[in-house]
């Protein structure tokens, strides 16, 4: 390759092309950061616990309150 790259070039290049063996060190740490950064903003916060409530023995015919 042998041109550097700036940061700049870097958050906009398109890296699709790309084998992961044949990215530099550099080109490989946007990808990560990019990797986060996607998951960041598209992860959903997580679900509060389900409260179970206990259950009662079922008996045929009896009618529920």
């Amino acid at each position: 390759m042998g041109v550097e790259m700036t940061d700049e070039d870097l958050h906009q290049a398109d890296f699709s092309h790309l084998r992961l063996n044949d990215m530099t060190a550099a080109q490989k740490a946007e990808m990560r950061r990019r990797y986060v950064d996607f998951v960041r903003r598209l992860a959903k916060p997580p679900a509060s616990p389900i409260r179970v409530s206990k259950s009662a023995k079922w008996v045929p015919a009896k009618k529920i309150r």
